[in-house]
């Protein structure tokens, strides 16, 4: 137990974020088995940081797909949306809901609808209240680090740019390095929240997502 409690209170901060602080935060989580999910990443703490942030955003799109989904009777979608989030879940460390998200996806898989109706409400209640207890961490809200300081629309558009050329050269020295300037500026709450989950792919060395990521936020500014 030593060496867990020395792995979470050692003292380091990372991209304007406290990990001690974070880990303290995290432990704390209901539904959050926080060592199993260290365990996936070799125990690294930035590491697990950073997957928690690209699950926030990946988990809550395709929880809000499964929603959809099941308020449509669009049981091919929700079936899509479970099996996704169900392996978020188990990434992360979050057993019991990654279990409870497969008796959803094999009941819809198998035409057994009427669980999906029924238990659906109150699983995907447990899974968003897990979600929102990760964005209330020092994940998202900078506890522990220095104030960011506040960017123009066109310093986040010309970092953008730049970092759209570097993921589509493979440059990961320099697309780590924007990255680390993009998340020492703050453009907004929607624009932060993008920003934040364009780092988290550069940091999972995502490009191809990274790029069709400004590629869709490019294509609306033109409609």
């Amino acid at each position: 137990m030593g060496c867990r409690s020395s792995l979470i209170s050692r003292p380091v901060v990372v991209s304007g974020m406290d990990l001690a602080l974070l880990y303290s935060q995290l432990i704390g989580i209901e539904g959050l088995d926080m060592w199993e999910g260290l365990s996936h990443v070799g125990y690294d703490r930035k590491g697990y940081a950073d997957a928690l942030r690209l699950f926030c955003g990946e988990f809550e799109k395709n929880l809000g797909l499964a929603v959809s989904a099941a308020e449509s009777d669009n049981w091919k979608d929700y079936t899509f949306a479970l099996h996704a989030v169900k392996g978020l879940l188990a990434g992360i460390g979050a057993w019991e809901l990654s279990r409870k998200a497969l008796e959803l996806e094999s009941a819809s898989r198998e035409g057994n609808y009427e669980p999906c109706r029924r238990d659906s409400g109150a699983v995907f209640r447990e899974m968003e209240a897990l979600a929102g207890a990760l964005r209330g961490t020092a994940l998202f809200d900078g506890t522990g680090g220095e104030s960011r300081a506040e960017a123009s629309p066109e310093t986040l558009a010309e970092k953008l740019r730049a970092l759209a050329g570097a993921c589509a050269a493979g440059n990961s020295a320099e697309a780590e390095t924007l990255a680390e300037e993009l998340r020492g500026k703050t453009f907004g709450p929607e624009a932060d929240e993008f920003v934040e989950s364009l780092c988290a792919r550069v940091d999972a060395l995502d490009y191809d997502r990274v790029l069709e990521a400004l590629r869709t936020i490019n294509n609306r500014e033109v409609e």
